[in-house]
């Protein structure tokens, strides 16, 4: 298919969380302690290892490898250093789609349909093919103006050498403006320079004298992407035809041209290789090697491309006239081909494939190999190129810009969209061969949410070819572990950031194996119950809640792992044990439902062994205007207000009454800072 980058010789933390508007005082953020767990060219010399990868951030992965561009195919710095080694067009080409066979086309006329860009040149993601308006002018010779509609048949003007014609879409359909006014409207219009072998329909609006020979004409277009906006006008051989877009007042326009015209404007290499007097560049077999590709290439495209990176660049004679050795390129291959079964191949071709091609998939003909290739792991010189031989590239990307980007745009090898949350590691698991210097085909990813297969090509495509040059990655450093008490998504300016990493040193509370503390994630009952468990243990060391592996449920509702140390039934177990807390029934704890905020208050008193100091409290103490003094769960909630651990809302400010908002989920947030104020108080 199509090249897929623009040559470089194209001369080409977390926002903090916002201040709560009321004082701290509910509590508890679920304060889980701990989550659940072919032939090879000779004379071809020693190549560097890649480039050292520069200092990242510790939640950085970096991807390091070699080559730019699909690698499928012909790669142009391999047959850049091939013919710098002596090495002829035929024999690069023999290489890089063995067993063709070169010999002209049948038709020299053959003629290609070029759909036009305003910058070929350029990323197809910064340029259009939609026009407001497009100016035809006739260069070298005149030009006949064909004007097309359906049904009416064609009419046909002349165009004088100095003469314009303006083309606009009104109505949709293609309207002439000349200085005798407006013309039409036609499906299409079509600008046809004289040509020695058919000059002007008008011989007497010719420039030319009548015994000298009509040259070749050429068409000058200015293609307008705006009413005010215009690129700079480019010259093309053969003729060029305007028609209407399919978007709404908009004209789009196509070059048919002879097919060796068309490879003398291909702008598809270091331009210097085709310059005599550029000693260290110059591989005029190698531009002859990228002719007779580019040519095959349109071809087997059924003669109809696009000018751009879709397909190949095709920048028209301005070009030429810039580079004649590209020009010359194309004439000393002229008609030269590549067959394969009496057809004509589609030679694809890329800037480096990094020392191996590689193929798009497993139906892809012989003729494009799998297989090492050492001239361009030689090249390009650091001196042509800071990329060094081999085409070394880095990319750098934090966990969280990656995981996000993934997330929901990216489908793995079955085709079910990638949902992992954070990303933690990634890892090479499949090549191209079992050659480990060959491209890669698969990548495992893995998150906090699981892992997932997604090919190594739909992987580098989401994050843009000139970021992620290749898929022959040769190594990838995911995230570095965090230091104790830091999280990826609790970074030094979050809030709480202090307070979450006390509790984690105090051993109270504890992240994912992802990476994370999750927040602003609820504390269920069972993960409560364990709280509950080590705020007594680490505050009583004394007087130790033992936690074993239970063989028998200590509620209905409450997994049982046996074997397994520290599941759920563990912990509500000896919570329950040590009458830390009680069912929802005699039977039933509902562990998976999101913990009450006065649920969790008791739950605190009786861990911290003050039921007794909380019995003691007289009745008309203040406490939370929605835990009434019927409630089982009055005498704890309002103990730990008087004990400033839990503060609540009050509403309206200033009213004095004070609410503790029962039925809002309680955050690991906010239990990291409840759990900093029990330590806080005096022992």
């Amino acid at each position: 298919m199509k090249k897929d980058r623009v040559a470089s010789g194209f001369r080409t933390s977390f926002k903090l969380v916002a201040v709560l508007s009321f004082t701290l005082g509910l509590m508890g953020a679920g304060l889980l302690l701990a989550a659940p767990a072919g032939a090879t060219p000779a004379s071809v010399p020693a190549v560097a290892e890649p480039a050292p990868v520069t200092a990242a951030a510790a939640g950085d992965f970096v991807f390091t490898g070699l080559g730019w561009g699909h690698a499928v195919g012909m790669s142009q710095w391999g047959a850049w250093y091939a013919a710098r080694i002596g090495k002829s067009f035929s024999d690069i080409l023999a290489f890089y789609y063995p067993g063709t066979t070169l010999a002209p086309l049948a038709d020299p006329d053959t003629v290609v349909k070029v759909k036009i860009s305003s910058e070929p040149w350029k990323s197809v993601s910064s340029i259009t093919q939609d026009y407001a308006q497009v100016d035809l002018e006739p260069t070298v010779a005149p030009m006949t103006l064909l004007e097309h509609s359906a049904g009416d048949g064609d009419t046909t003007k002349d165009v004088p050498l100095g003469g314009k014609v303006t083309l606009t879409n009104v109505g949709g359909k293609v309207v002439v403006v000349t200085p005798a006014g407006s013309e039409g409207p036609f499906d299409y219009v079509e600008a046809r320079p004289a040509t020695a072998a058919q000059p002007p329909v008008s011989p007497g609006d010719s420039t030319q004298a009548a015994d000298e020979p009509t040259p070749d004409g050429r068409v000058k277009i200015t293609l307008w992407t705006s009413a005010t906006t215009h690129v700079t006008a480019r010259e093309y051989w053969g003729s060029m035809r305007v028609q209407y877009s399919s978007a709404a007042g908009k004209l789009w326009v196509y070059n048919y041209v002879p097919i060796d015209k068309y490879v003398r404007s291909i702008a598809e290499v270091e331009y210097d290789w085709a310059v005599p007097t550029a000693a260290d560049a110059y591989a005029p077999e190698a531009v002859e090697a990228q002719a007779v590709a580019a040519r095959s290439y349109a071809v087997a495209k059924g003669c109809s491309v696009q000018d751009n990176q879709n397909d190949q660049c095709y920048r028209g004679y301005t070009f030429e006239a810039q580079y004649p050795g590209i020009a010359q390129a194309a004439e000393d291959t002229a008609g030269l081909v590549l067959w394969y079964q009496n057809e004509v191949v589609l030679a694809n071709f890329s800037a480096s494939s990094g020392g191996y091609t590689t193929r798009w998939d497993d139906s892809d003909p012989p003729y494009l190999p799998i297989q090492p290739d050492p001239w361009s792991l030689a090249a390009p010189p650091a001196g042509l190129d800071p990329a060094g031989p081999g085409y070394n590239w880095t990319f750098t990307i934090s966990a969280q810009e990656l995981s996000t980007d993934v997330d929901g745009h990216l489908r793995d090898t079955s085709g079910r969209t990638v949902d992992l949350g954070l990303v933690n590691l990634i890892q090479v698991v499949d090549r191209d061969s079992p050659d480990p210097a060959s491209h890669a085909k698969t990548l495992q990813l893995t998150g906090e949410k699981g892992t997932a297969m997604v090919s190594a090509e739909s992987f580098r495509a989401l994050f843009g070819y000139s970021r992620m040059r290749s898929t022959l990655i040769v190594n990838i450093v995911s995230p570095a572990p965090l230091p104790a008490g830091e999280y990826y998504d609790v970074g030094p300016n979050y809030l709480y950031h202090d307070q979450i990493a006390r509790v984690t040193a105090a051993g109270l509370m504890s992240g994912y194996d992802s990476g994370l503390f999750k927040p602003e994630s609820p504390v269920s009952r069972w993960q409560f119950a364990k709280i509950a468990v080590c705020l007594h243990n680490a505050l009583y060391p004394d007087d130790q809640i033992a936690v074993v592996d239970v063989s028998t449920r200590p509620f209905s509702d409450v997994p049982l792992q046996p074997g397994v140390l520290g599941d759920e039934s563990d912990w509500v177990a000896a919570a329950k044990g040590a009458g830390l807390v009680a069912g929802v029934t005699p039977t039933t704890f509902q562990p998976y439902d999101i913990v009450r905020r006065d649920q969790m208050a008791t739950m605190l008193v009786r861990a911290l062994g003050w039921e007794a100091a909380a019995a003691a409290l007289a009745p008309e103490t203040p406490g939370f205007a929605d835990v009434p003094a019927a409630s089982p769960h009055w005498a704890a909630a309002t103990y730990l207000k008087t004990k400033g651990i839990l503060q609540g809302y009050e509403e309206p400010v200033g009213s004095g009454n004070w609410f503790l908002h029962v039925a809002d989920p309680t955050l690991r947030k906010h239990g990291a800072v409840i759990l900093c104020r029990i330590l806080d108080l005096p022992r």
